[in-house]
């Protein structure tokens, strides 16, 4: 058995008195494409965060890669920068810097983060550029860029900083379905490169073909999960069968 480079124990997440996860447990296998679906609300993109520290958990245990927290015992600065050097984050809204070039938004993180020069940061950003499509957008800002090549851009910022596991929290729900596709083609390439990929999206075509295994979440918790085809035509869960069957009566 090889160890998960994504291992999730207990994982709680709660604002008050409303837990928002009760306590997730999920492996990812090192090369694994996992899609996140369920209801608004159910509690998916908390959970991107909380694995990303963007919201700090409540309780349970986090590893990715070598770099294992207990939350409220070890989370130190370092231990979250450590975990966090390990995953690319992508959001909805694409978080670029307005008054930079593209080719700056994704030189300046390699930069301050991981201590490169600014020439190899610039060749790095260059050829990323190239890999999502983009190369003759370098010199340009992002408001000159269309909503799916700011998103494009987004993913290669990301991948400049050599994620082990890249996090995808919707990251076509602000694009309408052409631009949407340009960026489900850079995911998708990735995927097949062996990059392992968290993903939470309601696209379902994606979902079936892309990723290897989906997961349906409900109010906070994981209530099914499988080989992607099967869950997506054929869940087992009652609310599972009635979620799918308002996405696909929509």
């Amino acid at each position: 058995m090889t160890t998960p480079i994504i291992s999730l124990q207990n994982l709680s997440k709660c604002y008050g008195d409303h837990r928002v996860l009760p306590g997730i447990n999920l492996d990812i296998e090192e090369g694994e494409v996992v899609a996140v679906i369920g209801p608004s609300g159910s509690g998916k993109s908390t959970l991107l965060r909380c694995l990303n520290y963007i919201e700090h958990p409540t309780s349970g245990v986090i590893r990715v890669g070598q770099t294992r927290i207990e939350v409220g015992r070890d989370d130190s600065v370092r231990r979250v920068r450590e975990l966090r050097r390990n995953l690319g984050m992508v959001f909805q809204s694409f978080n670029l810097f307005p008054h930079m070039t593209v080719l700056r938004n994704i030189s300046l993180p390699q930069v301050r983060v991981l201590g490169v020069s600014e020439k190899e940061a610039e060749q790095v950003a260059r050829k990323l550029l190239e890999r999502v499509g983009l190369s003759d957008k370098a010199a340009q800002y992002p408001a000159k860029c269309s909503g799916g090549q700011q998103q494009r851009i987004a993913i290669a910022r990301a991948l400049a900083l050599g994620p082990k596991v890249m996090l995808f929290d919707e990251p076509t729900s602000a694009l309408d379905p052409e631009l949407g596709l340009e960026v489900l083609s850079v995911m998708r390439e990735l995927a097949e490169g062996g990059m392992t990929m968290l993903v939470v999206t309601h696209e379902m075509r994606f979902a079936e073909s892309v990723s290897d295994r989906v997961v349906i979440m409900a109010d906070g918790e994981i209530i099914e999960q499988g080989k992607s085809a099967d869950i997506i035509r054929a869940p087992q869960s009652e609310r599972g069968r009635r979620f799918l069957k308002a996405v696909n009566d929509r």
